[in-house]
């Protein structure tokens, strides 16, 4: 498999580091909020503003960035957003509160929130996705699978080490350790990742990826496909990133679990994101992928009934996290793989980049509805049937989506070679 196609199955490994270190340096901020709300005297509304803002200028960028791949190739956009988000990382263990300068609110919003989102969008799952998409087309599900689970393989390794390093040596000398190792793997790759634009199904579409964004936009908003996947991602958006990868951690502590064992959890549970994107991956080459992508998220509504009896449960704290990493990430594949089908491969960065941006959206709402509705109740029951209706209606909309497995769009016709 690997001999078939070298280039394309390097592309898979640097892309699952990167994204691997993205996505923990994303996901730092609940390790950090105990911590933070202790000495800033921040309240958790205002730290889960925080992570809502950095969804949201992610999914921003995230179309931007997309669109850009489409033109110019991986090298720059993935190695510069890694190597941004790696100093906003060093630039946050700098908070000061006798400095107007590195004040601490200050460079909350606008350094660790703001600007590290600038990095992650730039090495977000769209731009992931479709710089593998456009390597393979033969096992593509399995290798955007691979490439992409690194969403959970960077928060499982550094989640929990971050949280124990924290109580050893404090969140500052932490928070530049990790930076750097950022910084490191931007820099390698800048070295690894092709510079130009290719596509190893170019022959079907690649005049698309040369239209203006206005363009693209005209032509993806004209689609029903993309809002039944849209309406779907954003509620993916709300129920993963929004209340559940924000909130489990102080819902944790709020049961009364340590630091270090809500951080476990949360590592645990992305370790198995690792596992279910794989295994969506592989099904989504063999099954209907409509029928799968529905029945993830069905599946992910029921985990939210456990939310309700964890209180001091460790092993339904750590069954809960198994069965929602696994349901979490396996979205993508067929998601991925459905928008190619239907729209076409040489617009992925552009067409995934809108997509995670109403993703990114919706995990804004959630993070803020979810800190919002805890202050305001002092429980999180409000926010687990938010979550748990909304999923259910996501499984409607992914059911309804007509698979279709020609990667050339529907009405398209065929671009020279």
């Amino acid at each position: 498999m690997i001999r078939s196609n070298p280039r394309g199955w390097l592309i898979v490994t640097v892309i699952f580091f990167t994204v691997s270190f993205s996505f923990a340096a994303r996901m730092s901020l609940p390790v950090l909020i105990p911590v933070w709300e202790k000495e800033f005297e921040w309240s958790r509304t205002f730290l889960t503003s925080g992570a809502a803002l950095i969804m949201i200028v992610m999914g921003s960028v995230a179309p931007y960035a997309g669109h850009l791949l489409d033109k110019f190739g991986p090298r720059y956009l993935v190695s510069g957003g890694t190597i941004l988000s790696g100093f906003c990382v060093i630039l946050g263990a700098m908070m000061d509160s006798s400095s107007l300068f590195l004040s601490p609110v200050w460079v909350f919003i606008a350094v660790y929130c703001i600007l590290s989102a600038v990095g992650y969008g730039m090495v977000s799952l769209p731009v992931a996705t479709a710089t593998i998409t456009r390597e393979f087309v033969e096992n593509r599900g399995l290798a955007t699978s691979i490439g992409t689970s690194g969403v959970g393989g960077g928060p499982l390794m550094f989640i929990p080490l971050m949280a124990w390093a924290i109580t050893v040596a404090g969140w500052r000398p932490t928070l530049i350790v990790f930076g750097s190792l950022i910084i490191a793997i931007g820099v390698l790759a800048f070295i690894l990742l092709p510079g130009e634009r290719t596509d190893a199904a170019e022959k079907k579409d690649v005049g698309d990826g040369s239209k203006s964004f206005l363009a693209k936009f005209s032509l993806l908003i004209r689609s029903p496909v993309f809002w039944l996947l849209g309406g779907a991602y954003f509620i993916c958006g709300f129920t993963t990133a929004g209340i559940v990868k924000v909130h489990l951690i102080p819902y944790a502590a709020s049961c009364g679990f340590t630091l270090t064992t809500g951080a476990a959890a949360t590592g645990v549970l992305a370790g198995f994101d690792m596992v279910g994107m794989v295994i969506a991956g592989y099904l989504t080459d063999k099954f209907s992928r409509p029928v799968l992508l529905g029945s993830v998220y069905f599946l992910r509504a029921l985990t939210f009934i456990m939310l309700f009896f964890i209180t001091d449960n460790y092993a339904l704290l750590f069954i809960f996290a198994i069965l929602f990493g696994t349901l979490d990430f396996a979205t993508v594949p067929p998601t991925a793989g459905l928008i190619a089908s239907h729209l076409g491969v040489s617009t992925m960065g552009f067409n995934m980049g809108i997509l995670f941006l109403g993703h990114s959206i919706g995990g804004a709402l959630g993070a803020v509805a979810g800190g919002a509705l805890f202050d305001l109740f002092q429980t999180y029951d409000w926010t687990w049937i938010a979550g748990l209706t909304l999923a259910l209606i996501a499984a409607v909309l992914a059911w309804s989506v007509p698979e279709k497995r020609d990667e050339t769009p529907a009405g398209a016709e065929p671009v020279a070679a």
